[in-house]
């Protein structure tokens, strides 16, 4: 059975918000940053997993981009580099969350 999870940011003049599976992470101040957490996230669960963020849409009268990653497993197999479960409520603490620079 495949399980999968998706990443999300959404940017705009506010900060680069990070959801996964529809759980807000927190809003960091560079899509570098929400991107680095989201890498986090996946690599406390596989340590080697990378995720790969996609522009997904783009809306250029308010500045609004989303993008997107998905992170997959297939489960009874052993787990993949990219792939695995993610609990995303076991990380919503952490450096760079809610900050500005």
């Amino acid at each position: 059975m495949r399980t999968s999870h998706i990443f999300l940011i959404h940017s705009d003049s506010s900060g680069h918000r990070l959801s996964v599976d529809g759980n807000e992470i927190g809003t960091f101040a560079t899509l570098k940053a929400a991107e680095e957490k989201a890498a986090h996230i996946a690599r406390r669960f596989v340590p080697t997993a990378t995720l790969r963020f996609e522009l997904d849409f783009k809306w250029t009268l308010t500045d609004l981009e989303i993008r997107a990653a998905t992170l997959e497993w297939e489960s009874g197999e052993a787990a993949p580099s990219t792939n695995h479960q993610i609990s995303p409520a076991a990380d919503r603490i952490g450096p760079g969350i809610n900050q500005r620079g």
